[in-house]
């Protein structure tokens, strides 16, 4: 469980970091204050990104889950 937090955080941040640099250069470009302003986007957006993780990766899971077994089902039928 604390391992699932531990690497929801750590995808949370790393996502967060490269898109909130990506949406801080489209919409400013690269300026003199670029690295203050994307530290401050990136921990705000870790901020959001992180809780809103821990809520949507159990989702995204069972979906998968529900998916995957919807698509095993299909082909074990087919072939019998």
């Amino acid at each position: 469980m604390a391992n699932d937090r531990l690497t929801t955080l750590f995808i949370a941040a790393g996502m967060s970091l490269f898109m909130s640099a990506a949406m801080l250069l489209v919409n400013l470009g690269l300026t003199p204050d670029f690295w203050l302003l994307w530290t401050k986007n990136w921990v705000v957006s870790t901020a959001i990104a992180y809780p809103t993780a821990l809520v949507v990766v159990p989702f995204a899971r069972r979906i998968t889950r529900r998916l995957t077994n919807f698509t095993i089902a299909v082909k074990v039928r087919r072939q019998a």
